[in-house]
């Protein structure tokens, strides 16, 4: 990809979501214009914390692809985005900065409390009754990631709509133990991983070492569906509190299969979704950022260092104005 294919990729990005703006900001009735500021994190392409040797700075570093004064001048409004700059710049990992949202709005003082996201990979937030406790986030392994994979390869759709698939089906014993051998879930917090460590050809592996045409396809995605509920269960097992209340989100809570999964996993918890308390859970990064360039603008810190392994709080994003 040349220079010329990111600047056009950045104003090509910039400009749709000016039009996501503009379709959202009319079916509320309103104009662009009304709005305080908007939040706009834009699309990460390049995301490297750490200095490598390769590279000629001691500094960490990540790109969005987002142009601030563009989309503001589109919109003729406030906009702050490059949100994870600053948190890098610190010696963070410029991540997660949900975790901030998360310490504000679920946060109980009379119980402990985990948010758990179920994207394509699974983190959680956990949220000590006690505010002298430090909050920690991390990713415990896949979330929809490989049961997607799993759906897409034995009956070409692109998700498990509702787990019905996988209620359908009967957890192959030999291939659910050897998923349970990845290393990364009994890995001690701070980590993290991505669709680079669970991927489609990290399944297949898998798969071709346990699979016989005789068995169902649907026990291949209740096996792989049993895997991340358990996954996501070990990793509060492990290193949190398993009588907590559990808030979860993203997409994977509309699988009721691995919901109800992981209720069986951790039968002392309370699992409830963010819906359940007013916030919608396929929305709650939209709200997390919008909270960030809220604390921006009013010149509040956005970040969690026990989180990112900053150095320091800091003030997060760059604000464009027109």
């Amino acid at each position: 990809m040349s220079i010329a294919d990111v600047s056009f990729l950045t104003s090509a990005l910039t400009e749709f979501h000016a039009s996501a703006v503009v379709d959202a900001c009319t079916a509320c009735s309103i104009t662009p214009e009304q709005l305080d500021g908007i939040g706009f994190h834009g699309q990460t392409v390049w995301h490297a914390p750490k200095p490598t040797k390769k590279l000629y700075t001691k500094l960490g570093n990540t790109l969005q692809l987002t142009s601030g004064q563009t989309l503001a001048a589109l919109l003729s409004t406030t906009v702050v985005s490059d949100f994870r700059s600053a948190d890098v710049a610190l010696g963070g990992q410029g991540a997660p900065l949900v975790p901030l949202f998360d310490s504000v709005f679920l946060r109980d003082s009379t119980r402990n409390v985990i948010a758990l996201n179920i994207g394509g990979i699974a983190n959680i937030t956990l949220l000590p009754a006690s505010k002298a406790e430090p909050v920690i986030a991390f990713d415990t392994g896949p979330g929809n990631v490989l049961i997607d994979a799993s759906t897409t390869m034995f009956f070409g759709k692109n998700y498990d709509k509702n787990g019905s698939i996988a209620a359908a089906g009967r957890p192959i014993r030999t291939m659910l133990e050897q998923l349970k051998d990845h290393k990364f879930i009994s890995q001690k917090p701070p980590k993290s991983t991505g669709r680079e460590v669970f991927n489609k050809s990290w399944l297949e592996k898998r798969i071709r070492t346990t699979f016989q045409p005789s068995i169902p396809s649907e026990d291949v995605v209740r096996t792989i569906t049993e895997f991340t509920s358990w996954s996501i269960a070990e990793n509060i097992r492990l290193f949190a509190d398993p009588t907590s209340k559990i808030i979860a989100s993203g997409g994977g809570i509309h699988n009721k299969t691995l919901m109800q999964l992981l209720k069986n996993e951790l039968p002392k918890a309370s699992i409830i979704t963010s819906d359940e308390i007013g916030i919608n859970s396929d929305a709650k990064e939209a709200l997390c950022f919008a909270f960030l360039a809220y604390r921006t603008l009013g010149g509040l810190t956005g970040n969690i260092p026990s989180v990112t392994g900053a150095s320091r709080e800091a003030i997060l994003g760059s604000v464009s104005k027109v």
